[in-house]
């Protein structure tokens, strides 16, 4: 609530001024009784409720006058979001503890869950692939639906292999249709391409066409890594041995891919590294909002002036009317 006029509220100062001069006004002669007054008469020096409904009338007056107002804030919010492919290599390699104590596996998908929560307006998606690519959640804002499939996926549900010109190709064709401004694929690998039907070169040719940039992740370390083989004995603990393996990747084939679409190519080799790629991205591929505020005004001024104006016209007539019977109704002269 706001007053357009405010400055006519300060007629309410005037009233204690009004109120002495209309008591003095309506107190009768002063006589000197020798005796106690009656209670009946006592009571007639007490302010009569007419008075009451003139200071009403006067306040609703003022209040009119002074234009209340109720503004009500109408925000229009246009949002153009990012839609997210995530595209994560299942390969068998992934299970490598070269970056930390844990898998590549297991790191990937803790930060790719914190990427996911971070982000609000954007519709993800999620492809897992290894020999071959697999949608495990098209484009959605159910962020739910991706993180349960982010979290339950595993090494060996898919053919082995590395499929990179599959998984992009997939991901490029759950995008190609997309309305949005910015269409992004994040891809996850730690080997290179060795199966599948589409060449990754050409995946990113296809990207290119559909105005979708791809951000490239090469994760763990290139030579002779120990692979972790976990065997279950007959009591039912786990056995852990290690292999040794050749880890071969392509990092140029990924820059160029990342290049030719207008992303970026990263090289990860530490965990925390993986932690600041995927916080890049984050801030590379923000969501616009654009906000327009109206403010709406509303008038609240004239049911306050009408009644007070009403009550005034009453009052008045009431104080004529007991100016012509007299007696006791006879309360203002």
């Amino acid at each position: 609530m706001r007053f357009a006029n405010w400055p006519f509220l300060l007629l309410f100062l005037l009233f204690p001024l009004l109120h002495r001069f209309w008591v003095r006004r309506n107190q009768p002669p002063r006589i000197l009784f020798s005796v106690p007054v009656p209670e009946s008469v006592a009571r007639k020096s007490k302010i009569p409720w007419i008075l009451v409904a003139r200071y009403l009338g006067l306040a609703l007056l003022i209040i009119g006058l002074a234009r209340p107002q109720l503004s009500h804030r109408k925000i229009d919010r246009t949002i153009n979001g990012v839609d997210i492919m995530m595209v994560l290599d299942l390969s068998a390699s992934m299970n490598i503890e070269d970056l930390s104590a844990r898998s590549r596996l297991e790191i990937a998908k803790e930060t790719m869950e914190n990427f996911i929560n971070g982000r609000q307006n954007d519709r993800i998606g999620f492809i897992a692939f290894s020999g071959e690519p697999l949608t495990l959640a098209p484009p959605t804002l159910d962020y739910s639906l991706v993180l349960r499939s982010l979290r339950d996926v595993q090494i060996g549900e898919l053919k082995d292999g590395t499929a990179i010109g599959d998984g992009l190709t997939l991901a490029v064709s759950h995008l190609r249709n997309s309305r949005v401004k910015s269409k992004v694929v994040v891809l996850l690998t730690d080997g290179d391409n060795n199966v599948g039907q589409v060449d990754p070169a050409t995946a990113g040719e296809l990207a290119l066409g559909y105005g979708i940039r791809v951000y490239t992740i090469a994760i763990g370390r290139e030579g002779r890594v120990k692979v972790p083989i976990r065997h279950k004995t007959g009591s039912g603990s786990v056995v852990t041995s290690y292999q040794w393996f050749d880890n071969a990747l392509n990092p140029e084939l990924l820059r160029q891919i990342a290049q030719q679409t207008g992303g970026r190519f990263y090289r990860v080799t530490e965990e925390s590294t993986l932690t600041s790629v995927f916080k890049e991205v984050d801030q590379l591929e923000k969501s616009e909002v654009k906000a327009k505020e109206k403010v709406l005004i509303e008038e609240k001024f004239d049911k306050p002036l009408k009644l007070g104006i009403l009550i005034l016209v009453v009052e008045q007539l009431l104080a004529l009317l007991s100016t012509w019977l007299g007696g006791w109704w006879r309360m203002i002269p």
